[in-house]
């Protein structure tokens, strides 16, 4: 150490296909006070990560996040340690060979309620494995700072929507079920992606009242890296969904005032 600063500088080489990789990931400490602010740890997160190179990375990024990090090389590995310990996160590099993706996301779901980040080199099996229940997917490889970003904005997702998530909650003849992400009301039921119940959640928590695009960001809504675009999409979605069944709420829309779920 120099000066009170640190300088960490971690260079992995992956070979594939006969050509090499190069993963470069720098990263700088400031001052001292800086250093305490990150030494205070604010979550614990579980790495499942094959390759070693790209698990040590990944480490280093939890630990600037100011989380507290385990590391296994597979799922199976993972699976008994999510049911004895609690997680705050979970981050998982998925084998580009692997094809189960939504049934595996599927399991994490059922052992946690940690979120879920996963590190896909492929775009269509990560859209699959988003909609069944991860949180986001990055590419990979990865830039270090993005992922450190992606795992702290994860860990701010509003307390209040995961409490509301978890519950059972009956209004005016419709019950929201969060355990099966269902409506039922009047003898008929329908489902929800975790990205649509995530929405519909974010307005149940709200009755009554018009949300911008960045408030509904900000009370805990994820859609990976266009969220304000594929706002509209799910809006959208929950529309299709609710008006069929006649129920008493509506969604709506207002130019310059956003979105609000109308509670007859």
């Amino acid at each position: 150490m120099v000066g009170g600063m640190e300088r960490i500088e971690q260079e992995v080489t992956k070979v594939r296909s006969g050509q090499p990789a190069h993963v470069r990931f720098v990263a700088t400490e400031g001052s001292t006070m800086a250093r305490r602010k990150r030494s205070r740890v604010s979550g614990a997160v579980l790495i499942i990560e094959a390759d070693e190179a790209y698990r040590a990375i990944i480490e280093t990024c939890v630990g600037l996040a100011a989380c507290r990090a385990e590391a296994v090389s597979d799922l199976q590995l993972a699976l008994p340690m999510l049911e004895s310990k609690s997680f705050d996160a979970l981050i998982w590099g998925v084998d580009p060979e692997e094809e189960r993706w939504s049934e595996l996301v599927t399991q994490l779901r059922a052992r946690t309620d940690a979120r879920v980040l996963l590190l896909a080199d492929h775009f269509e099996p990560a859209q699959a494995a988003y909609e069944a229940g991860a949180d986001q997917v990055l590419p990979k490889p990865f830039i270090p700072s993005v992922l450190v970003g992606a795992l702290k904005a994860a860990l701010r997702r509003s307390p209040s929507l995961m409490m509301h998530l978890a519950s059972r909650v009956e209004i005016k003849g419709m019950t929201f079920d969060g355990e099966g992400r269902t409506l039922q009301f009047n003898g008929e039921q329908v489902s929800f992606t975790v990205q649509e119940w995530d929405l519909l959640a974010v307005f149940l928590s709200h009755p009554n009242r018009f949300l911008s695009a960045r408030e509904i960001i900000r009370f805990g809504w994820r859609a990976g890296d266009h969220e304000a675009e594929q706002l509209r999409t799910y809006v959208r979605r929950l529309r299709l969904k609710l008006e069929p069944l006649d129920v008493g709420c509506r969604l709506v829309s207002q130019h310059n005032r956003g979105y609000c779920l109308m509670v007859d």
